[in-house]
Order: C-alpha cells, then structure tokens, then sequence
C-alpha cells in the first residue's frame, strides 16, 4: 500500500491555490472618509436650516412690519451699488439690533399671558404657533446681528449687544414721554383747561 498517490493529489491541491491578494490601507483612509462625512452633515445641517427658517417666516408676525431690518437690508444693497461709510452701516445695524431686543422683551413679558390664555383655550393653536414662532425669529434675527457686527469689525459684538441694550431702553424712554405729551394735549382739550407757557394751569 502506498499513500503516493495521496501525496501527490494534495501536491496538486496546493499548487492550483490561488494566493490571496492584500489591498494597504493608509492611515489617512478613515480620516478622509471621517472629513466627507463631517462636510456632508455640515451641509445637511444648513440645507435644513434654511428650509426650517423659511418655513418660519412664512407664517404671519404678531409684530408690525420690522421698518429697522428692512432699512438695514436697503443700506447694505446700496452698499454693493456704491461705497456707503462704515458710520451709517454700523447706525442702521445697531437699530436693527435694538429692535431685536425690544421685540425679545416684549415676547418674554406676554409669555405668562399668552400661556394661561392657551391653558385655557382663550386662544387657538394657530395664535400660540404664530407667537412661537416670533419667539425663534427674534432670536434668529438678534443672532445674525451679532454675526454682521463681528463681519463689520472684529472684537466689536461684544459692545454692539450693549449698545443695543442702550438704544432700546432709550427709544423705550422716548416712547414713554412722547406718549405721556400726547395724553396730555387730549386731556387739556377734552376738559378745556387753560396752560400758560410755563405749563402751569391758568385758574
């Protein structure tokens, strides 16, 4: 007996093996793989942005027309058109930026009203979407001024909020006094009073 021939066949089943192929892989590999997937959910990210944004603003203001965003956007197109001093776009901005806050406040001062009058069904759910919605804008517009503020000069956010805090306390004033005047003028009118020019009243 003769284990030859068994041999000779495990001879020829090793020989017809194809050897196995090895790909290197570089270290660099997965952090290339790693920066796409960082740039593609970066991408995603603003893409949703933008589309959440716009969603938002399709939705009607609890808040007049913003006459200081407005101005600031005309400014700025002027701007591209022709050289508009530094001085004007930083006043236009730093409006812009005191109605943000203004509007911020005025939201967080409704903020308990608004939540009893839902809790109690005084107000529908479209109402108490439109001022969730406000609240987000502002937030979103008081945001992109801060942003503008550090693209117009750098290391200037920091006091652009509180000059904002500043306008919007002094617009508050001047609305508080020029209110004040005008109940006055209907009370002298309605009563018929008589004020000399000190605005004393004439007996």
């Amino acid at each position: 007996m003769s284990f030859n021939g068994s041999s000779h066949g495990n001879d020829s089943f090793f020989e017809t093996e194809e050897p196995v192929e090895t790909k290197m892989v570089t270290v660099y590999t997965p952090l290339i793989y790693g920066a796409v997937l960082i740039v593609y959910l970066m991408i995603f990210a603003t893409q949703y942005r933008k589309r959440r944004i716009k969603a938002l603003t399709e939705l009607p203001s609890i808040f007049n027309d913003n006459d200081a965003r407005r101005l600031y956007f005309e400014v700025k197109q002027l701007d591209e058109e022709q050289s508009v001093h530094e001085k004007v776009k930083k006043a236009v901005l730093l409006n812009r930026g005191a109605e943000a806050i203004r509007r911020s406040f005025k939201l967080k001062e409704l903020e308990p009203q608004i939540d009893i009058l839902y809790k109690n069904g005084s107000i529908g759910e479209e109402y108490w979407q439109r001022y969730q919605n406000e609240v987000k804008l502002t937030e979103i517009e008081f945001k992109e001024t801060v942003q503008e503020a550090e693209t117009l000069q750098s290391g200037w956010s920091q006091l652009f909020v509180t000059v904002c805090k500043e306008i919007c306390f002094n617009q508050a004033l001047s609305r508080r006094y020029n209110s004040i005047f005008k109940r006055k003028e209907v009370c002298i009118k309605e009563w018929e009073l008589k004020i000399n020019d000190d605005g004393r009243l004439i007996q």
